[in-house]
């Protein structure tokens, strides 16, 4: 009698050795209870992975102290750059003010800066710790010192306002 031909397709199953288990496919067949197809012994154990780790941040404490001190150091020429535009904004927005409210009063920085509207910059360093700030109005003497600040690396350069800097206008040329 002639063999009647299949119209599906049936995968070929195979058995393997080890008890219980049937393959498909040649790539899932295991040896000895291993997988044996690529990348089978391709993992990491947990001691590898915390031994990585650890160096790793031994190396990241060794270097970022030394690229913060670059940071701050790179910061502080930048401050020695910028102090000709920073000083020239600071002092025309305070004789602004001045000259439009002549009963003015500055009793702290955060005062000065929010009256005056200073720019970003002129703000960040008048507001920084580093800036000396002594309160003053109109009715003080012109001479009086009311404004220090410190910039520079390790804060050795320092430049005073006097109230008379920032609050009088001086003559056209």
């Amino acid at each position: 009698m002639p063999r009647k031909r299949e119209t599906w397709a049936t995968p070929r199953v195979r058995n393997l050795k080890v008890f219980g288990q049937i393959s498909m496919y040649t790539a899932q067949t295991r040896r000895n209870g291993m997988a044996a197809g690529r990348g089978a012994l391709a993992g990491h154990s947990l001691i590898e992975l915390l031994c990585v780790m650890g160096i790793i941040s031994i190396l990241a404490s060794l270097l970022l102290p030394a690229v913060m001190r670059a940071y701050s150091r790179v910061k502080d020429f930048a401050q020695e750059w910028d102090e000709g535009p920073v000083f020239s904004l600071l002092t025309t927005e305070t004789r602004q003010y001045c000259a439009t409210h002549p009963q003015y009063l500055f009793p702290s920085k955060s005062d000065f800066v929010d009256k005056c509207h200073l720019a970003p910059q002129p703000s960040a360093w008048v507001l920084a710790q580093a800036t000396q700030f002594v309160p003053f109005g109109f009715p003080d003497d012109t001479n009086k010192v009311v404004l220090t600040f410190h910039i520079g690396p390790k804060h050795a350069t320092v430049y005073s306002f006097t109230k008379g800097e920032l609050t009088i206008t001086p003559p056209a040329r």
